[in-house]
């Protein structure tokens, strides 16, 4: 029980110095390998040079002509030529001229490009724009500079649109022509990288309709990355997009990259070069670079492979992904697993128990224990969402916004996770004590995770990745525990014979914080506390995982103190 709680506190930690310096435990993204990958300190420095004084890129004023001059220069300096693209798009509230910027990088064959890179060289009014989208602006330059030392197999087009603030205009008026000229004809994917605020993971959170191709492409090929299925589903389903919603409507695929944290900078004066996070920046080239190398290589000549996928990463490191296809019946099948070994031990250990003198009074049959605890982790979850919504009401009253709140926002759902890992303490004792097998806990305490995923697998399954591996993890584990039990003999926490549910939990435990409690600062990132009962429902949903350790612990410590009593001294 003690590790378990252990185990959530370490996995927040570690969520949250992925938040802060994203890419370092895969590897140190600020130092360059060779001068084919992307390089930092001179991203840095382009950026620096782009942003000149500062000012406001408003698309159609000089500023935003002078931000593109200097960029110019910049690529004209490394060794490639620029294709300067004017245009004049007529609005209601009249014209205003815009202007792309596209640069061909060469590849080793003379085959047409197919991958194009996109960055929007203007920022929104009163923002400078360092991260919104300078960031990108420096990231594709960089990414320029390292296909020039290392060629890609085809030619690659770095495009710098105008207008997007305005209503992605730059990008659909390329993507209008696009057709139309032998150099763009061909383009099949497309990488864009942006940003809402000035720090956090560069999240890979859409990508084109192909997920499983390009769940693959993203396993092999990115280090350190931040991406699971679900982002582009809540992404899809909100309002505003980028220039990478044009080029999907123009029937390319690909990837869109964007770091989210500290969105206090988002659209403001303080979307500045130096509040900007290095590491934010570093991974956005890092990871861009990565996936534009991929796609060079491996677009097929024909139709990319229409089979969609669920994936994600695990603490950024690695990507799992399966078949949507797969989903409701993973669901299920670990349902099923979990439920007959749980009901198996639990009669049993019913049974034993009641065969022993004076013991009757002591046992509670499975299935009303484990109906008991579903009751109780549903009342433990409408508690701690109590609590998430009050946490939502004091925010609101001390004037707190994403925007003014800081790294206040993460404190309240720290505390949140503490209030929640009280609550399951409290819960589990209070189960313990009406003698709940810690079997029907487990069983019980795991159903809102079934439904969740259950759910999710019937209407979304793209959004069901952060409920099946749970619930996976959980069903392997007790196959595990059940295989080891066949080899080195049965051994039960109360000597019954039966499974020992203790490490069945705790893996299931870490299964469910190693995949939710990273997210959580992307959470708080993207929402801030205005659902403050969903930030508490997911808190409640890691609490409930705690329960059946609970049980099994004060079970356990219970038994050992009848024993010592009955014991002559």
């Amino acid at each position: 029980m003690v590790a378990g709680i252990v185990a959530v506190f370490l996995c927040s930690i570690l969520g949250w110095g992925m938040q802060c310096w994203p890419g370092l435990p895969s590897r140190g993204v600020l130092d360059s390998k060779s001068d084919s990958e992307f390089d930092s300190e001179r991203a840095a420095e382009d950026l620096q040079a782009f942003m000149g004084p500062g000012e406001p890129r408003v698309a159609g004023t000089p500023e935003a002509a002078a931000g593109r001059d200097r960029l110019v220069e910049l690529f004209t300096t490394a060794g490639f030529s620029v294709d300067r693209q004017p245009m004049r798009i007529e609005r209601r509230a009249g014209g205003v001229d815009l202007e792309n910027l596209l640069v061909r990088v060469p590849g080793r064959t003379a085959r047409p490009a197919q991958v194009l890179v996109v960055a929007h060289t203007d920022s929104a009014p009163g923002a400078p724009g360092a991260s919104d989208d300078g960031a990108g602006v420096a990231a594709a330059l960089g990414i320029a500079r390292a296909l020039l030392v290392d060629p890609p197999q085809h030619g690659v087009l770095i495009l710098l649109t105008d207008g997007e603030e305005r209503g992605l205009l730059g990008a659909q008026a390329f993507a209008a022509n696009m057709t139309q000229s032998p150099l763009t004809a061909s383009l099949r994917a497309v990488v864009n990288m942006d940003a809402r605020g000035a720090a956090g993971p560069a999240f890979i959170f859409e990508t084109g309709p192909q997920t499983a191709w390009l769940a693959d492409l993203m396993a092999e090929r990115v280090n350190a990355p931040r991406t699971n299925s679900l982002m582009g589903v809540v992404y899809g389903a909100m309002p505003n997009g980028t220039d990478f919603t044009v080029f999907l409507k123009a029937g390319m695929t690909g990837f869109n990259i964007a770091f989210i944290g500290d969105v206090a900078a988002y659209h403001t004066p303080l979307d500045t070069v130096e509040r900007q996070s290095k590491y934010s920046r570093d991974h956005m080239g890092r990871t861009g670079l990565a996936l534009v190398r991929a796609l060079d290589q491996r677009l097929p000549a024909g139709e990319i492979p229409t089979a969609r996928a669920v994936f994600g990463d695990v603490l950024g490191q690695f990507i799992v992904r399966w078949p949507e296809q797969w989903t409701l019946v993973m669901v299920i099948a670990s349902a099923l697993t979990v439920a007959v070994v749980a009901a198996w031990n639990a009669v049993r250990s019913t049974a034993m128990r009641r065969s022993e003198p004076g013991a009757v009074q002591r046992a509670r049959a499975p299935g009303r224990g484990a109906a008991l605890v579903l009751l109780a982790v549903f009342v433990q979850t409408c508690v701690v969402a109590a609590i998430g919504w009050s946490f939502q009401l004091a925010a609101q009253s001390a004037g707190l916004t994403m925007a003014t709140a800081g790294l206040r926002l993460q404190v309240l759902n720290a505390l949140l996770l503490v209030a929640s890992m009280a609550v399951a303490i409290g819960a589990g004792a209070w189960l313990a004590r009406r003698r709940i097998d810690p079997w029907s806990a487990l069983l019980g305490a795991w159903v809102p995770w079934w439904a969740l995923a259950g759910t999710a697998a019937v209407l979304v399954p793209a959004a069901s990745f952060l409920f099946v591996v749970p619930v996976v993890t959980l069903a392997l584990a007790t196959v595990a525990a059940v295989i080891a039990g066949r080899l080195v003999g049965p051994v039960g926490s109360a000597g019954h014979g039966t499974t020992d549910a203790r490490p069945v939990a705790f893996i299931g435990l870490l299964g469910a914080v190693v995949i939710l409690v990273p997210m959580e600062p992307a959470f708080v990132d993207a929402l801030g506390f205005q659902f403050g009962w969903l930030n508490g429902v997911r808190a409640a949903l890691l609490g409930v995982t705690l329960v059946p350790l609970v049980v099994a612990a004060w079970q356990r410590e219970s038994a050992a103190a009848a024993i010592d009593l009955q014991e002559p001294h």
